[in-house]
């Protein structure tokens, strides 16, 4: 599984990494530190028919991304 350590990283860059990554990936786990990231990835995935699951640490998130299908 792959893991994509957005955090520091300003948006958009953050939703482009994942949209590459979900090209080539079937599962993946999006290391993010802000909330504005946080709900852009998470609404792009869910669209992409994906399941999301979310960890919260802090101000840092852990989503798990997975494709369905």
């Amino acid at each position: 599984m792959t893991i994509l350590d957005a955090r520091g990283i300003s948006c958009p860059e953050p939703m482009v990494m994942l949209k590459q990554a979900l090209n080539n990936q079937r599962e993946l786990t999006l290391m993010l530190d802000s909330k504005n990231a946080l709900a852009n990835c998470e609404e792009y995935a869910k669209k992409q028919n994906c399941t999301v699951t979310i960890k919260t640490e802090g101000d840092e998130y852990e989503l798990h991304i997975k494709a369905n299908g």
